[in-house]
């Protein structure tokens, strides 16, 4: 019988760090695409009770309990976890590394200049079985990234977070998967749910933005992303962007004016 081939060694000084909360469905299959790669995985837990948490200690991970206040400041901590290492890849529990991705993360991190603190990969999603090859494209995510010269940053509430760097970043080669949605029923049901989310920390909520921001949202996916190439899913990621859109100022009129109303009567 012939030698099985050895299996690679994981890179040294890379931590991959997740954020995390009922993530049974998409964990276990992100975690098996950069298993070869991770020196050490940091996954910041924020109470999940589907099982999530006895997969991750089966694996040999150690989830850390952190009771969720935003995003931001999961990813933030995380990644603080992983201050000690030399490079930290940041991804969502939704998201995976193809073949070629883990191939350019290993070459970019063993000839990386010094000047070089971050690369950015594609992200390229799923919807229904099927990637979705022309909407949201080109997502260019910053997420491999110097642990030392690298922190999470976003807004008041973390509705919007990205990674900064010290220094220059690069594009490497091959894609993260992304794993977000079941379906358009999903779709929407997320879509509502951040869509009311920003409407705490962002402008808006005129009815003219309600007559044009769904539509420019459907539109710049359908048409100007080519979402239509995609066939019947390219439509229903357009729709779930507009219907975000949507509720987003639906839900700034409604705290706005509501607002205006409890002046006006304790006036």
């Amino acid at each position: 019988m012939p030698d099985s081939p050895s299996q690679p060694e994981p890179v040294a000084g890379l931590s991959v760090c997740y954020t995390c909360m009922n993530s049974m469905r998409t964990l276990p299959g992100s975690l098996d695409s950069v298993r070869e790669l991770a020196e050490r995985v940091v996954v910041v837990d924020s109470g999940s009770t589907d099982g999530t948490l006895e997969f991750l200690r089966d694996a040999g991970v150690q989830p850390v309990h952190r009771d969720f206040t935003n995003p931001t400041e999961q990813k933030a901590h995380a990644m603080s976890l992983a201050a000690d290492g030399g490079w930290t890849l940041l991804l969502d529990s939704d998201e995976s590394l193809d073949e070629r991705a883990c191939r350019a993360i290993r070459e970019a991190i063993a000839a990386c200049p010094p000047d070089v603190s971050g690369f950015e990969l594609n992200r390229i999603t799923w919807l229904d079985g099927r990637l979705l090859r022309h909407s949201f494209q080109p997502e260019w995510r910053l997420r491999l990234v110097r642990s030392g010269a690298s922190r999470v940053v976003g807004d008041s509430v973390g509705g919007h977070d990205r990674v900064e760097v010290d220094g220059s970043t690069r594009r490497l080669e091959g894609r993260i998967l992304h794993d977000s949605w079941t379906g358009a029923r999903h779709m929407l049901e997320r879509g509502i749910y951040f869509g009311f989310r920003a409407a705490e920390f962002e402008r808006g909520g005129r009815r003219i933005n309600l007559l044009v921001n769904p539509a420019a949202a459907f539109l710049k996916q359908l048409v100007l992303r080519r979402g239509f190439m995609d066939g019947w899913r390219g439509w229903v990621a357009a729709g779930g962007v507009a219907s975000q859109a949507l509720a987003k100022h639906l839900a700034i009129m409604e705290l706005r004016e509501l607002e205006r109303e409890d002046r006006r009567s304790s006036g």
